[in-house]
């Protein structure tokens, strides 16, 4: 998988908003052969238990 793109967050807004695609592609990274939800995770800056849920 490679990543497409990075986010950096410079205000002081906590919350990121999700793309229902942008959702769709992180689950779909999540379900490749060899992938682990915990590296997707990691990958995209989240703790891994926001890709669990």
């Amino acid at each position: 998988m490679t990543i497409s793109r990075a986010e950096v967050i410079t205000s002081v807004e906590r919350r990121r908003r999700w793309s229902q695609d942008e959702k769709e592609r992180l689950v779909a990274a999540s379900l490749e052969p060899g992938a682990t939800v915990s590296e997707v995770a990691r990958m995209a800056g989240l703790h891994v238990s926001q890709l669990f849920r």
